[in-house]
């Protein structure tokens, strides 16, 4: 079992257990809370291997169905407990983020693909279960809030290609530098409430 698998089943708890969360004051019964956990753990690596036109990952391994549904059981079950970390719901998506995001980007480079297109992919791949698990749930998406959200991805997806493909960085070190970047720099905007300066925010309203 390699460490990219392995950092994969990581981002699919991460993910899966934020999504419960998220359900969290809506009248959802258990299995609508799995639901959700699914589809937040699985949805961004399937647009990724939807847009590379490759086998849907979760479909060749049934690993990654059991991990969403068995962690989105335990988080409905200990969701009073998860509830009382204000945050515990940003930092299990910056979690979950990190980890498929630059592991979206190393599948593209061992494909062969432009650096930006893997960056693209990169950031699709990581905010797509979020974007779901948000849209389901009727919250406001990470990715408006006033948070940095996307610019840690970018910086931390630029950080995994030129230290990979520049300074010779071997792939899975690479994979964890620029993971460990996007997930600290994610958790520095969540703790310190990190925004864009308001020039780089738009300011129209109703």
């Amino acid at each position: 079992m390699d460490l990219l698998y392995i950092s994969g089943l990581l981002a699919t708890a991460a993910f899966a257990a934020s999504g419960v969360l998220a359900a969290l004051g809506k009248h959802i019964d258990l299995f609508g809370a799995v639901v959700v956990a699914v589809v937040t753990a699985v949805g961004g690596g399937t647009l990724r291997d939807l847009i590379l036109d490759a086998p849907v990952f979760w479909l060749r391994d049934e690993a990654w169905l059991l991990v969403a549904v068995v962690i989105g059981c335990f988080a409905f079950f200990l969701r009073s407990q998860l509830d009382r970390y204000g945050n515990a719901l940003a930092y299990l998506d910056a979690m979950g983020v990190a980890l498929v995001a630059a592991g979206a980007l190393q599948k593209c480079i061992e494909l062969g693909l432009p650096g930006l297109h893997g960056v693209a992919l990169g950031v699709i791949t990581g905010i797509g279960g979020g974007l779901i698990r948000d849209t389901l749930t009727s919250r406001d998406t990470l990715l408006v809030s006033p948070e940095l959200y996307a610019t840690p991805i970018i910086l931390g997806l630029t950080v995994q290609y030129v230290t990979h493909q520049w300074f010779g960085l071997s792939n899975i070190a690479a994979l964890f530098l620029g993971g460990a970047t996007i997930f600290i720099f994610r958790a520095l905007a969540i703790r310190l409430d990190l925004r864009m300066p308001s020039r780089f925010v738009n300011q129209w309203s109703e």
